[in-house]
């Protein structure tokens, strides 16, 4: 199911209508649609609501209007580290033109490993590093396919889609849209 979704305000209204238990959501949208602000939004509404959340997010960090890195954000305890810098080597560990570092993905899987309670999971994002190469968030695969999440939310790039509902094709999808809309 495709929903087209423009506000976590909206997606966690559709959600609590529908009573939901053990729903995946895939989070989809072209780079710069704001599916990690989409993200963060949500959890902010999830408290608000009185649920418990867990997970990470990944927000992009800026320096004069440049993106210069992404950080790692335990959503829990509101740690921060930095995940990615921008590098123009390529190698192990290398998404396009970012570098993560290994230590910060470690530290990403025991968040994850940790996450059995809560009322809703947030993942972002499930990318190449996960779903082709077999390294990343390894937790968060393993957490998802053996069902661990009353509901969990994963933001996953249009191009990973196919894989990530071959993977999980009871998922639902809900995209974000284009950047212009």
């Amino acid at each position: 199911m495709l929903n087209l979704v423009n506000s976590p305000d909206s997606l966690l209204a559709s959600f609590f209508s529908e009573k939901n238990p053990d729903c995946l959501i895939l989070i989809t949208g072209p780079s710069g649609s704001g599916k990690t602000t989409f993200c963060i939004r949500l959890a902010s509404l999830v408290v608000e609501a009185g649920l418990s959340v867990g997970g990470i997010l990944c927000p992009a960090v800026f320096a004069s209007g440049k993106k210069v890195g992404i950080d790692q954000l335990d959503i829990s305890s509101g740690e921060r580290q930095r995940l990615g810098v921008r590098s123009n080597n390529t190698g192990d560990s290398t998404v396009g033109c970012w570098h993560m570092d290994e230590a910060v993905i470690a530290w990403g899987n025991q968040i994850i490993s940790g996450l059995n309670d809560e009322d809703i999971i947030i993942i972002d994002e499930l990318g190449p590093l996960e779903l082709e190469e077999g390294s990343g968030y390894q937790q968060a695969l393993h957490l998802l396919d053996e069902g661990r999440y009353r509901t969990a939310f994963v933001v996953v790039r249009p191009a990973l889609l196919p894989l990530a509902q071959l993977r999980w094709p009871q998922a639902q999808i809900c995209s974000l849209g284009d950047v212009t809309q």
